[in-house]
């Protein structure tokens, strides 16, 4: 995989795209949420308008947001938490030119709040290799493998901040074990620790996977699957898979599960 995305992500778009909506409203009215924005000009690089996404929008309605994307990244990518979002829109002229972002997290993010009905051209995002792209559909949330070549191709058609490609974005970061149920972090340790001696990584290369695991009372593996993965050599995953089930973590008096963040370099 190097990309993924999630459609219909967040129940509370329409709140946050209404706030965007009401700032740009009368472009004759002067107030601060219309002065917050950076026009990031990097010539070869980087047009577009930013500002930090904790400062635009309304404490309460920016804190449950921030609160679902770093739940849900824990629940489905084993990362317990996010950089600071970036707030950007794409404009008339508006790109970024294919890049890395390094060293940064494991998984990039990028939640689109554009209209559902465009009148733009182009701000899709872009990956070279393998080539894809990702039109910037209103409230998905798309991950991608930020080592890979990116960028978003050049918008054209409107000068109005409303109709342009709207998007926060940055990175899931601080990989490491969540799981629900009677578990304790000293036994997944040492579970981890006994199960990782027996797993032949080396046969994924470089990348990061998360996987889940469902545990029985008796310690031993249900079932695993994968959740995420962009490893150099995809293909051996299954194999991988099998290890996994072979974990053990002793006794326990209720059913677990675990989401188990791999990062190989």
């Amino acid at each position: 995989m190097h990309f993924l995305t999630v459609d219909n992500f967040y129940a509370g778009a329409k709140g946050l795209r209404a706030e965007f909506d009401a700032n740009f409203a009368d472009p004759l009215r002067t107030h601060a949420g219309r002065f917050v924005w950076d026009y990031w000009h990097v010539p070869g690089e980087y047009t577009h308008l930013r500002t930090p996404a904790y400062n635009y929008f309304s404490a309460k309605r920016y804190e449950a947001f921030h609160r679902y994307l770093v739940r849900w990244g824990r629940e489905h990518l084993g990362c317990h938490d996010i950089s600071p979002p970036w707030l950007s829109c794409y404009v008339e002229g508006c790109r970024q030119q294919p890049h890395q972002d390094l060293p940064h997290g494991p998984l990039a993010f990028v939640y689109s709040l554009t209209p559902r009905k465009r009148k733009f051209r182009g701000g899709e995002t872009f990956i070279s290799k393998p080539k894809s792209l990702i039109p910037p559909e209103y409230n998905r949330l798309t991950l991608f493998n930020p080592s890979l070549l990116h960028g978003v191709r050049e918008v054209r058609g409107t000068h109005d901040p409303r109709e342009g490609r709207l998007v926060m974005h940055g990175w899931f970061v601080n990989p490491r074990p969540f799981w629900t149920g009677p578990l304790t972090a000293a036994g997944v340790k040492r579970s981890l620790d006994r199960g990782f001696a027996n797993v032949p990584f080396e046969k994924l290369g470089p990348g990061f996977g998360a996987f889940r695991l469902k545990i029985g009372r008796d310690g031993r593996v249900r079932s695993s699957k994968l959740l995420v993965e962009t490893f150099k050599h995809s293909a051996r995953v299954k194999e991988i898979l099998l290890y996994l089930n072979q974990f053990e973590f002793g006794k326990i008096p209720a059913p677990a599960t675990l989401t188990l963040p791999l990062r190989i370099d």
